[in-house]
């Protein structure tokens, strides 16, 4: 079956400038005046049309314009039949472009669907209707148009009754049968007269055939059915005026939108030509700092989410943050304690009972901080592409009637990125190798360990303390004592350690003045505590006393906190 389609409103189209089109402009805007000269000029422009294609078809439109005061107003558009198999010589292509072609137009919903069908195939072969049915289940904008009723067999027409009379495969909107001219005639290359000719020869056929003649006229004619497509586009633009009214005013501020983006013509003069690119380029560059500091007060900004570079890079950010978080390792889970002591145990060496392989520490950050390395490597493509597409999206902008000035700021822009790109990675790496390196000279993580250190203890002094019919209360005031004894008694031992180390160095410069030679007197004066024993031999023996009990007071406090 083939497939007619009106068009029910205006409908917003973008301009087709492709070579086919131009190869057809010789017969654009040309006037005929016969249905002859209009056959040869549609037959040359689809020539046009098709000469580079290897189906045989183009999806451009033969718009002809039929201006008389005879007929109706309507728009009619003649889509080639569905085509199944190709012959010989066709492209197999044809019967995929076709279907495109056709599901294009049945889509729209501004449309009115003819579906033809012969009138002497089988109805329930036709694939047109169901393809109707698709695309208008409701059946407000379908409508049957059987054709060739006088190649309907004799005895057949009681199924061809049937259809018209909505009984079989019915349609909400009805059948219409038709009879236009006979391939006989059309080959015969006779003369097609008038439309009041051709109506009077398919009146003439309609009432000479023995069952057709039966019919009540309404249920064929050209005439009628042209009568019925008239009121239902009607009703369909009545329909549809609203919202056609409301696109077309969106068009219109569009069209003012995007004439005041053009601004005025550029100078004549070579000097305020480059005048003026400077001031563009300067206020491109000024307000892709805006977007990337998060200032948005420009109209063009506030106006446009997609301009927002800040906002853009926050939300990489944020997002990149959460993926990193999400990979921090469960350290309370009892099957990470199970592998870290598994490592620990195979990485034991030569190290004393009680301390640990310092390697494990290093060798466990540097594989969870590498982690990390794919998600940086994509927020980092992430952030460059939005900043590319930014900047493009908004040199678009600024320049609508300037391409080539748009097209030179993409450029500088990509060579920009790649740059940074460049320097940015040089700082990752740099970031990847000091977070790799566990070990840091600040005492946060120290005092960070004997918080978790005692609040375990805190733990298990009041679940043994507990065990023991002592309440939690007085086992927390009891490791609150003990802690402050230990806290004191360790205040008390670092003094006493620094006291010793000030011996120590003292010492150490009175037995150096006293075994250099003329220096022994100088020596004495430098450490006003050695007295006057200080160069002799119980002074010497003095401060090996000292020294012992500087090694004492160092052991005493190993123990204390071990």
């Amino acid at each position: 079956g083939k497939i007619g389609v009106l068009k029910a409103g205006y409908e917003a189209e973008d301009d087709d400038d492709d070579e086919a089109a131009s190869n057809s402009a010789a017969e654009s805007g040309s006037t005929v005046t016969s249905v002859t000269e209009l056959t040869a000029a549609i037959e040359r422009v689809t020539q046009a049309l098709t000469a580079g294609s290897t189906t045989a078809f183009s999806s451009d439109a033969i718009v002809v314009s039929v201006s008389s005061p005879d007929v109706p107003d309507l728009t009619l558009i003649d889509l080639p039949g569905i085509v199944r198999t190709v012959t010989a010589g066709q492209d197999s292509g044809v019967i995929t472009e076709v279907n495109q072609m056709i599901e294009g137009y049945l889509k729209q919903e501004r449309t009115i669907v003819l579906a033809i069908v012969p009138a002497n195939q089988d109805v329930a072969t036709v694939d047109i209707l169901e393809r109707a049915l698709r695309v208008d289940p409701t059946g407000e904008r379908t409508i049957g148009v059987l054709t060739k009723p006088d190649l309907v067999g004799e005895g057949s027409e009681d199924e061809v009754l049937a259809v018209l009379k909505n009984e079989r495969k019915p349609l909400r909107l009805g059948y219409i049968m038709v009879k236009n001219r006979s391939a006989k005639e059309l080959k015969s290359n006779r003369a097609p007269g008038s439309f009041a000719a051709n109506a009077d020869a398919e009146r003439k056929f309609f009432a000479d055939h023995p069952v057709f003649r039966k019919l009540d006229q309404s249920f064929w004619g050209v005439e009628n059915l042209t009568r019925k497509l008239t009121r239902l586009l009607t009703k369909r633009i009545e329909k549809v005026l609203p919202e056609l009214k409301f696109e077309l005013q969106e068009l219109f501020q569009r069209a003012e939108k995007n004439l005041t983006r053009l601004g005025k013509a550029p100078p004549d003069d070579p000097m305020q030509r480059a005048k003026m690119v400077l001031r563009m380029f300067a206020e491109y560059c000024t307000i892709l700092r805006h977007s990337a500091r998060g200032d948005y007060r420009e109209q063009l900004l506030s106006q446009n989410s997609e301009l927002r570079l800040r906002a853009q890079a926050d939300r990489i950010f944020a997002t990149l943050e959460k993926a990193i978080g999400d990979q921090k390792p469960d350290f309370e889970a009892n099957d990470f304690t199970g592998k870290l002591h598994q490592e620990l145990k195979a990485l034991r060496g030569r190290e004393l009972p009680g301390l640990l392989n310092s390697y494990f520490f290093y060798g466990f950050m540097a594989r969870h901080v590498e982690m990390w390395r794919p998600l940086i490597d994509g927020a980092k493509q992430t952030l460059f592409d939005g900043a590319y597409s930014t900047g493009s999206l908004l040199a678009d902008e600024m320049y609508p009637g300037y391409p080539r000035c748009a097209s030179t700021v993409r450029d500088v822009l990509a060579e920009y990125l790649d740059l940074s790109t460049l320097r940015l990675d040089e700082k990752i790496e740099e970031v990847f190798k000091h977070e790799s390196d566990p070990f840091i000279s600040r005492t946060e993580l120290a005092e960070a360990i004997l918080k978790v250190r005692f609040e375990r203890f805190e733990k298990a002094l009041d679940a043994v303390m507990a065990a023991c019919g002592t309440g939690p209360s007085q086992a927390a005031q009891a490791a609150n004592v003990d802690r402050q004894a230990l806290a004191q008694q360790a205040k008390n031992d670092n003094a006493r350690l620094a006291e010793s180390h000030a011996d120590v160095a003292a010492s150490r410069q009175i037995v150096s003045g006293a075994t250099a030679p003329g220096q022994q007197g100088q020596g004495r004066q430098q450490d006003p505590r050695a007295g006057a024993s200080g160069g002799g031999p119980q002074g010497q023996g003095q401060q090996q006393q000292q020294y012992q009990q500087q090694q004492q007071q160092q052991q005493y406090q190993q123990q204390q906190q071990q």
